[in-house]
C-alpha cells in the first residue's frame, strides 16, 4: 500500500557564509608639529609675553615635551588667551594626549569662536578620541572659517568614513585630491570611499591609472575584484583576487571567496587548492566544510571526496570536527547509495558528538530506508530536541508516523512543528490535509 507522505522541510538548499573582500582602512596620517602651524595667532595676552622666548627656542630645539610641561605648570587653562591654549593644545596632540588638546582647543575656540585653526585642531583631537561625528563637524566648521589647509579635507573625509557617511567622504577626498593628484595614500583613500560608496565604475576608473605605476600593489587588485564583484563580473573578479593572491594575499576570508568564486564559476581544481590552504593554515575550518557541503549538494561528488581526503585532522583535534568530517563522509556515502558505509560514518559522527543533529536526522534517514522504524524513532526524538534541525526532525517523524499509519502521532507532531515555526505555510496545509484523512476515516 502506497501512503499518503507529507512534504517534509529537510535542509535547505546550502549556500554559503555571506563574504565579502576584506579591505584596508585609510590610515589617520598626522602632519609632524612644525614651528609653522604653532604660529601664535591671535596675539598672546600681554601676561603671556614673558613666555614668547621660551616659546621661541624650545620649538626651535624641538623641546615639546618640556614646552608642555612648562607651560602648563606656569598658567591655568581657564586664563589663557586663545592663542597660548591654541599652541598648548597643539602640544599636547604632538605629544598624544588628545583628551587634554580637545580641553585647550575648546577654551581657544571659547577665547575666540571664529578661530578657524583651534576647530582644525579639535577635529584632529575628536578623530583620536573615535568622534567622528563630531570632528566632521569641527572640520567643516574649520573650513567655513576659511582655514585651507590641504590636509583638512583628507581629515573631513577620513571622519566620514568612520561614521560610515561614504559618498560625503568621497567628496572630501575629490577635494584634497585637487591639491595632491600623485598622492599615492590618498588615493588609496579615495578608492576606499568609493568602494564602500558602492561607486564600482569610478573605482575601476581610478584603479586603472593607479595600476598602472603600482602593478605589485595587492590592495589594488582587492579593491578591483570588489568592484567587479560588485558589477557580477566574475570571472575578472576571480582573475583580480587570484592576482593579490601571488602578490601574497592571505587573509584567510579573500581566499574563501577567492575559493567560492572559483567553485561557482572558475576552476573547482583551483577552489581546492585554496581551501587546502585554507585548512593547513588559517584556524576556520568551517569554511573548508562549507565548501564539501556546496559540492554534495551539486552532485560535484568526485571533487566533494577529493577535498575530503584533504582535510587531515589530528587525533587530538576539536570532537566537533572529528563528527562533522565523518558526518560529510556519511553524507557523501549515502549520495553514492552506500547505506551501510552511510550509517557506520553517522554513527561514527554521534560518537564524536552525540548533539551533532545533521547526523542524527541523516541516519533516521538511513534507518527509514533499511526498515527500521523503531532505531529512526528513537534518533528522531534525540533530533527533535535540537533547535538545530528541530524543525526538519519533527517533520521527518511525523511523515515516519504516517507511513506506519499511526495519523494521530503524525498530527501532533505537526502541530509542534507549526507552534516552533508558525511561518511555514507548507506545515499549516499539511496540517488541514491530516485533519481531513482522519475524519475521513472516522466517519
Amino acid at each position: 500500500m502506497k501512503y499518503f507522505i507529507l512534504t517534509t522541510i529537510l535542509f535547505s538548499q546550502l549556500a554559503f557564509a555571506e563574504l565579502s573582500i576584506k579591505l584596508e582602512q585609510p590610515q589617520l596620517l598626522l602632519q609632524q608639529i612644525s614651528g609653522v602651524d604653532l604660529g601664535i595667532t591671535p596675539k598672546l595676552h600681554d601676561s603671556e609675553r614673558q613666555f614668547q622666548q621660551l616659546i621661541n627656542d624650545s620649538l626651535k630645539a624641538e623641546n615639546y615635551l618640556s614646552l608642555l610641561n612648562q607651560l602648563n605648570a606656569k598658567q591655568k587653562i581657564e586664563t589663557m588667551s586663545a592663542a597660548m591654549a591654541y599652541l598648548v593644545g597643539q602640544l599636547a596632540l604632538q605629544q598624544q594626549q588628545p583628551k587634554i588638546a580637545a580641553q585647550y582647543f575648546e577654551q581657544a575656540i571659547k577665547r575666540q569662536p571664529n578661530y578657524g585653526k583651534a576647530y582644525h585642531g579639535l577635529g584632529l583631537t575628536q578623530l583620536q578620541l573615535k568622534q567622528s561625528v563630531a570632528a566632521t563637524m569641527s572640520f567643516s566648521k574649520a573650513l567655513q572659517l576659511g582655514v585651507r589647509d590641504p590636509q583638512l579635507y583628507s581629515y573631513l573625509g577620513y571622519g566620514y568614513i568612520q561614521s560610515k557617511n561614504f559618498h560625503s567622504a568621497v567628496v572630501a577626498y575629490q577635494q584634497a585630491k585637487l591639491f595632491n593628484p600623485n598622492d599615492q595614500q590618498l588615493n588609496q583613500a579615495l578608492l576606499y570611499a568609493y568602494t564602500l560608496a558602492g561607486q564600482s565604475e569610478a573605482a575601476l576608473s581610478l584603479l586603472e591609472q593607479m595600476l598602472v605605476d603600482h602593478q605589485d600593489d595587492k590592495s589594488l587588485w582587492l579593491h578591483r575584484a570588489n568592484a567587479l564583484l560588485n558589477k557580477q563580473q566574475y570571472i575578472l573578479a576571480i582573475a583580480s583576487l587570484e592576482a593579490a593572491i601571488r602578490l601574497g594575499e592571505n587573509n584567510q576570508d579573500n581566499l574563501a571567496l577567492a575559493a567560492q568564486l572559483q567553485l561557482q564559476h572558475g576552476s573547482v581544481g583551483r577552489a581546492q587548492q585554496l581551501y587546502s590552504r585554507i585548512w593547513r593554515n588559517h584556524n576556520n575550518p568551517t569554511l573548508v566544510l562549507e565548501a564539501v557541503e556546496y559540492l554534495m549538494a551539486s552532485n560535484q561528488l568526485n571533487s566533494a571526496k577529493n577535498l575530503l581526503k584533504k582535510m587531515k585532522l589530528r587525533p587530538k583535534s576539536p570532537a566537533y570536527l572529528h563528527s562533522q568530517l565523518a558526518y560529510l563522509s556519511g553524507r557523501l556515502a549515502q549520495l553514492k547509495g552506500s547505506m551501510l558505509q552511510a550509517a557506520k560514518a553517522f554513527e561514527r559522527s554521534i560518537r564524536f558528538n552525540a548533539v551533532n543533529g545533521q547526523a542524527l536526522l541523516a541516519l533516521a534517514q538511513v534507518k527509514r530506508a533499511q526498515q527500521h522504524s523503531h532505531q529512526a524513532q528513537m534518533l528522531l526524538l534525540r533530533a527533535s530536541a535540537l533547535d538545530q534541525v528541530k524543525l526538519a526532525a519533527l517533520t521527518e517523524h511525523a511523515d515516519l508516523m504516517m507511513s506506519l499509519g499511526r495519523y494521530a502521532k503524525a498530527l501532533t507532531l505537526l502541530q509542534q512543528a507549526a507552534s516552533y515555526a508558525p511561518q511555514e505555510h507548507s506545515i499549516t496545509e499539511n496540517i488541514k490535509t491530516l485533519r481531513r484523512m482522519i475524519s475521513q476515516g472516522n466517519s
